[in-house]
């Protein structure tokens, strides 16, 4: 079989990644977290939707694109947040990497690209039957 979606998330951590998750706006779907990382994800979460919300608004609404991919610094922790899935209008799937503050940019950029490509293939089972016909 397959891997699931955990062991995927696992994967990417190394190299100063501490925490790699799916999320929705009702929050935390799965997450895969280093042992030795803290809890300061959680305090994470909140900020890494309002921040993509936040920045989803500054995109031109008049084209087709709409925001996918954001790199952040919070409080301890760098982030690298891309849009997953699209469930229905308003509603989509983040997939977030998160390093310590040491953490490059180009590895967590990296780690979610290949992360990006590792799940897309499990899209349809987010995607409630129905969305999206027509």
């Amino acid at each position: 079989g397959g891997l699931g979606v955990e062991e995927v998330l696992r994967k990417a951590l190394a190299d100063g990644v501490t925490n790699a998750m799916l999320m929705n706006d009702d929050g935390l779907i799965v997450a895969a977290r280093a042992e030795d990382s803290d809890h300061t994800v959680s305090a994470v979460l909140a900020s890494i939707f309002n921040e993509y919300r936040e920045a989803e608004r500054f995109v031109d609404p008049g084209t087709d694109s709409s925001l996918t991919s954001i790199l952040f610094d919070c409080a301890s922790a760098r982030v690298a947040c891309t849009s997953l899935v699209r469930c229905g209008v308003d509603r989509e799937i983040l997939l977030c990497i998160c390093g310590d503050a040491a953490t490059q940019y180009g590895v967590l950029w990296s780690k979610m690209s290949l992360l990006k490509k590792s799940l897309e293939c499990l899209g349809p089972i987010f995607i409630p039957s129905g969305v999206g016909a027509g």
